[in-house]
């Protein structure tokens, strides 16, 4: 049946079943040797990712691919929009990274580099995190936003920072809190609108569909298998898969996108034992 085009029909179905079962990434593995195999995948969109050695029983070598089932035409008619994609460079810059690439492509004219990242950093930092450098909650990066001539809006909860479970020194605590609730009180003196509701994946196609972008605090774990929080811009949807943009990217897909279904993402954004969640919402220059 070879040169029918029964394969590429079966693997269109299969990529197609995938979608309506709410994947968002497919991977395979593939003889070396399989060349025309390789030909078919790379005609549906698969992208070669790797190797695995002896991973047969002969010992040949296979041949790993990965089609990302995000659908960027679908996308451009639901929501979606060009992100450059910029990798954090230090361990702790990842919202301000996020912040760095929403703010890009609201306003191409911004520097994007590492001293544009650490200014951010030190405009939007809550000092102190559970050891070493502190971390950037959702008041500081939209304090930092709206300080370069950006509207912004805020998804937090009210309360304790998002953080301060994860620092023991009491003293510690005081200062994060002093510092959430200052910048808290200065987007309030200038009239930001804070949601105090959770980050849902309808709230989030709500604002891409309104022309803003949404960046999203997220735990680590389900990408990176880290317990830590760690901030994404979320950068479309195609009525069944998200879009995200990884500031720890550095390999793979070259825009530094990651997609996750619909399901995933509940699962995904949301920090700590509480489940909380966080979102900066930036729209265009004022």
């Amino acid at each position: 049946m070879r040169r029918a085009g029964v394969a590429s029909g079966l693997l269109a179905a299969a990529i197609q079943g995938a979608r309506d079962a709410g994947c968002a990434v497919l991977r395979l593995e593939s003889r070396a040797g399989n060349l025309s195999a390789h030909r078919l995948f790379a005609r549906h969109g698969f992208v070669h990712t790797g190797c695995k050695n002896a991973y047969y029983e002969d010992g040949e070598q296979a041949l790993c691919f990965q089609k990302d089932l995000f659908d960027g035409a679908l996308a451009q008619a639901a929501a979606s929009y060009q992100v450059r994609h910029y990798a954090q460079t230090l361990d702790f810059t990842c919202g301000p990274c996020a912040l760095l690439m929403a703010m890009s492509a609201m306003d191409p004219a911004m520097p994007v580099n590492q001293a544009a990242e650490i200014r951010l950093w030190r405009e939007a930092t809550t000092v102190f995190m559970a050891a070493g450098h502190g971390g950037c909650g959702p008041f500081g990066l939209a304090h930092a936003a709206l300080a370069h001539g950006f509207e912004v809006s805020v998804y937090a909860a009210a309360g304790a920072s998002l953080f301060m479970d994860s620092v023991r020194d009491p003293r510690k605590k005081d200062v994060i809190q002093l510092v959430e609730n200052d910048f808290r009180a200065a987007l309030e003196a200038r009239q930001v609108p804070i949601h105090a509701r959770p980050v849902s994946p309808d709230s989030v196609i709500e604002q891409l569909r309104a022309g803003r972008l949404p960046i999203v605090l997220i735990s680590l774990w389900r990408l990176h298998r880290q317990k830590t929080p760690h901030w994404v811009v979320i950068t479309g949807f195609d009525g069944a898969v998200f879009r995200l943009l990884d500031p720890m990217a550095r390999s793979g897909d070259p825009d530094g996108g990651v997609s996750i279904s619909w399901s995933e993402f509940k699962k995904v954004a949301r920090y700590g034992r509480r489940g909380r969640t966080a979102a900066v919402i930036l729209s265009g220059k004022k």
